[in-house]
C-alpha cells in the first residue's frame, strides 16, 4: 500500500513525509526522483501483547509514502506532468494543506489561505483526470475512425468515459460518481487521482494548534466531509520538537495540547482507516506482529500476507478477537474456555483478530 504526499510549494509536507517515515530528505534527490519511505503505524493492541508474551521481536504495522516535489502553480504544463507521474501509481493521496503563518516563507501565488490551497488541489486533480479520460476517448474516437467499428467493449468504455468525462466536467470527483463494480474495474487502469482515497492534513503553527482554529476552518472541514476526503490538522514545527523529547516530555507536551498521541501518530491511523485498511495480529515468542490487510479480506488471503504457501496449504485458521484474549491473557486459558474459533478458508477477518493458520504439507 503506497500512499502519494501531495502538495503546492512550501505547504510542509516535506516536513511530515521525514517525520512520517524519519527520513532525511535531501532536497535535490526528491526534485528528481521523489523519495520513498515506510512509516510505522502505532498500535497499542500491539504493546499489550509484546508485554505478555515477551518476544523476540516486535513489529509493527506499516504503510508506504512516497513524497514529492512541491507542486508549482507556475510551473510548465510538462513539469506540472512529471510531479504527478510520482503519485501515479499510489494507492491513496495524502494532500498536505498550510495553514501556518511564517512571514519568512512565501506563499504559493494566488494561494495565500488554506481556502485556496485545498480548491487548488482539488481542481488540479480533476483536471489531470479530466486529461486522462478525454485522451482515451481521442483513441477510441481515432479507433472508430479507421475501423469504422468499434467493439462491444470499446463502446462501453466510450460510453463510461464519456459519462465520466461530464461529471469531472461538473467537478465530481470519480470516487462520488455512481459506478459498478465492472465500470470500477475499468477505471482503474488509467490510476484516476479523483478516484482515489485522499486524506487532508492541514499543517498549523503553534498557535493555531493550540487554539484548534486557523483561516477558513470550516470551509476546509466542509469541502472535506463532502468530497469524502478524510481529515486533519497537526503542526509540522511542534511534530519536529516533539520527535526530539523523550518519552515522558513527550507525553506531557502532548496533553497541555489536548491530544494523547502525537500528530503523526493520528495521522499515520488517519490514513490506515481511510484506505481501508486492517490489522490482524501474531504472537508468540518469537514475535509479536501486526499485519496489515484490506478490509473484508477471507481468511486465506490473510494467510496469504504472511507467505503465499500459507494460503495454497491453508486448512483453516485458530481467531481470538484480542479484547477477547485480552480477558484472560493466556492462549491456554483462552482455548480451556473456548474462546478460540475455527475460520474457514472464506471467514472474513476483523481488525485486532490473532490469527494462528493451520496448514497442510
Amino acid at each position: 500500500m503506497k500512499i502519494g504526499v501531495f502538495g503546492l510549494s512550501a505547504s510542509g509536507k516535506t516536513t511530515l513525509f521525514s517525520l512520517l517515515t524519519g527520513m532525511q530528505v535531501d532536497p535535490a534527490s526528491r526534485r528528481k526522483d521523489g523519495v520513498t519511505g515506510t512509516a510505522l503505524v502505532h498500535d497499542p493492541r500491539v504493546d499489550e501483547l509484546a508485554a505478555i508474551f515477551n518476544p523476540k521481536k516486535v513489529t509493527q504495522a506499516s504503510l508506504t509514502f512516497s513524497d514529492m516535489p512541491g507542486y508549482d502553480m507556475e510551473a510548465t504544463p510538462g513539469e506540472k506532468s512529471r510531479v504527478m507521474q510520482f503519485i501515479q501509481t499510489s494507492d491513496a493521496l495524502l494532500c498536505v494543506v498550510r495553514a501556518f503563518d511564517n512571514p519568512a516563507v512565501a506563499w504559493p501565488a494566488n494561494c495565500e489561505t488554506p481556502a485556496r490551497q485545498l480548491d487548488t488541489i482539488r481542481t488540479e486533480l480533476l483536471l489531470r483526470d479530466l486529461t486522462v479520460v478525454e485522451n482515451r476517448l481521442e483513441r477510441i474516437a481515432e479507433t472508430e475512425r479507421k475501423r469504422h467499428k468499434l467493439t462491444d467493449d470499446e463502446q462501453k468504455e466510450q460510453k463510461l468515459l464519456a459519462a465520466v468525462r461530464e461529471k469531472l466536467e461538473n467537478e465530481q470527483l470519480v470516487s462520488r460518481q455512481e459506478l459498478t463494480p465492472a465500470e470500477s474495474k475499468t477505471l482503474g487502469t488509467y490510476c484516476l487521482f479523483t478516484a482515489k482515497p485522499i486524506i487532508v492534513a492541514v499543517n498549523t503553527d503553534e498557535h493555531q494548534l493550540g487554539a484548534k482554529s486557523y483561516p477558513d476552518q470550516a470551509y476546509v472541514v466542509e469541502q472535506c466531509s463532502a468530497n469524502g476526503f478524510a481529515y486533519i490538522e497537526l503542526s509540522g514545527k511542534i511534530e519536529s520538537e516533539i520527535s526530539r523529547f523523550d518519552e515522558a516530555d513527550r507525553e506531557l507536551f502532548l496533553r497541555e495540547y489536548g491530544f494523547a498521541q502525537s500528530g503523526i501518530q493520528r495521522l499515520s491511523q488517519v490514513v490506515y482507516e481511510h484506505v481501508g485498511l486492517i490489522s490482524f495480529l501474531t504472537v508468540g515468542e518469537d514475535e509479536v506482529k501486526a499485519w496489515t490487510i484490506r478490509r473484508n479480506t477471507c481468511a486465506r488471503d490473510a494467510a496469504g500476507a504472511i507467505h503465499t504457501r500459507l494460503a495454497e496449504t491453508f486448512i483453516r485458521a485458530e481467531v481470538i478477537p484480542h479484547k477477547t484474549f485480552m480477558t484472560v491473557r493466556c492462549m491456554k486459558q483462552a482455548a480451556a474456555r473456548n474462546l478460540i474459533r475455527l475460520a474457514g478458508k472464506d471467514e472474513i477477518v476483523n481488525d485486532g483478530d490473532i490469527f494462528h493458520v493451520r496448514a497442510g504439507g
